[in-house]
């Protein structure tokens, strides 16, 4: 009797696997395509970047797809069980269903394995090499940005550039704009309007990345200041700060390249950097109280708020990092809770093909886990639930239902 048991653990989890690979490499195929793909050719890649990148940008699909493709595996795998009647002679053999439910731990464990494997290095690692590739050639990427939008801006950076035509290396009809610095009202500072625009008939790129700065060299510029317009004689380039995404300092600048070891250390550097602005806005304060001329005093309250933005950020560093230390293996969990739910839902639904257990499981499944685990994600980040309850909130329902589940299918 051991051994039949063997036999069938073996057979459940063997055809578990193939219908998992079967639909990972599809559903895979298909994020890459729709998200991935897309999100490359708005950084600027080239289709034969593209080509380049697609191993290092599979990696990051995995863990959104892994956890769904595990649940669709398990009901397709039990469903097709319960239609073939297999279900009853299992039952009538004298099995008990505890043992049709260890093929379907096997398969969450072995792919919540493998999610919290890449999420702990691989998807990181990825990452960085991607934008080393990036960083290879800059200005290839640039120009191919220019080419496709037109424009370049981003709201760390300080200029705007448009273009009307890029013809290979050469822009047409190029304008410059340098935005200002402008206070708002909690205190920080962010850049709107422009002070500065120059134009050019045409123009080249130049990147040193060892100085960090971006050349525009035009045949010559004309310069439009608040109060002054200047044409230049002669092509004199334009050196800007090279934006943050071709700087080596960028690749571990999001909380998503860094690897789970390296979490916790970036965790206390933000702490100790709160830590300091703490401690200045509390000096500025104590000179403020120290203060008798009001105009001072004032210049001081406006301080003040400058202390608390930076406060504020540091704050919103930290739980961004918390976020990310505490979603990677929720997530991977999150696979064991979909193989323990698709398995009492297929044999209930009792449907052997693919778009039956589709409707009824899989699809009200994931419109109800993806959207809890996303907003439970932003509300943590934001500071408004704590981070166990936002990051882990998704996965208790998840697992909740699977232990419902299961507790009616032992029973019945």
């Amino acid at each position: 009797m051991l051994s039949s048991f063997g036999i069938l653990n073996r057979m459940l989890f063997w055809e578990l696997l193939r219908v998992f690979l079967f639909c990972l490499t599809g559903l895979t195929g298909i994020c890459l395509i729709a998200g991935l793909v897309q999100q490359a050719q708005q950084m600027g890649l080239s289709q034969s970047q593209i080509l380049q990148a697609i191993p290092l940008l599979i990696p990051t699909t995995l863990p959104w797809t892994i956890p769904a493709t595990t649940l669709f595996a398990s009901c397709v795998v039990y469903g097709r069980l319960a239609n073939d009647n297999e279900i009853v002679a299992i039952k009538a053999a004298g099995i008990d269903l505890y043992t049709i439910l260890r093929p379907a731990v096997g398969i969450g464990l072995v792919t919540a394995a493998v999610t919290g494997g890449l999420a702990y290095s691989v998807i990181p690692r990825t990452w960085q090499q991607l934008q080393a590739q990036i960083m290879q050639d800059p200005e290839e990427v640039l120009y191919n940005l220019l080419k496709k939008e037109r424009r370049y801006s981003s709201p760390s950076f300080p200029y705007s550039i448009f273009v009307r035509d890029v013809q290979g290396r050469r822009l047409i009809d190029v304008i410059v704009k340098r935005r200002k610095k402008v206070p708002t009202q909690n205190g920080a500072e962010l850049y709107h309007d422009y002070d500065v625009v120059a134009r050019a008939r045409e123009a080249k790129l130049v990147v040193d990345l060892d100085k960090g700065t971006l050349s525009i060299d035009p045949d010559r510029w004309v310069v439009n200041g608040q109060n002054t317009v200047l044409e230049t004689e002669g092509n004199r380039p334009m050196d800007i700060p090279l934006p943050d995404m071709f700087s080596a300092k960028n690749i571990k600048a999001r909380p998503m390249s860094l690897e789970f070891d390296e979490l916790p250390g970036r965790i206390a550097e933000w702490k100790q950097k709160l830590a300091e602005r703490e401690a200045a806005r509390q000096a500025n304060r104590e000179k403020a109280d120290r203060e008798p001329d009001p105009e001072k005093r004032k210049l001081y309250a406006a301080q003040d708020m400058h202390h608390k933005a930076q406060i504020d950020d540091a704050n919103r560093q930290i739980r961004n990092v918390e976020y990310e230390m505490w979603s990677r293996p929720a997530i991977a969990v999150g696979c064991l809770c979909f193989a323990l739910i698709g398995c009492p839902v297929g044999i209930w639904s009792n449907r052997a093909d693919y778009l039956s257990t589709f409707v009824i499981c899989f699809l009200p499944t994931v419109m109800v886990y993806y959207p809890l685990m996303l907003a439970g994600g932003g509300l943590a980040k934001d500071g408004k639930v704590p981070m166990l309850v936002g990051v882990w909130g998704a996965n208790a329902a998840a697992a909740f239902a699977a232990l419902v589940l299961t507790w009616r299918l032992i029973r019945r």
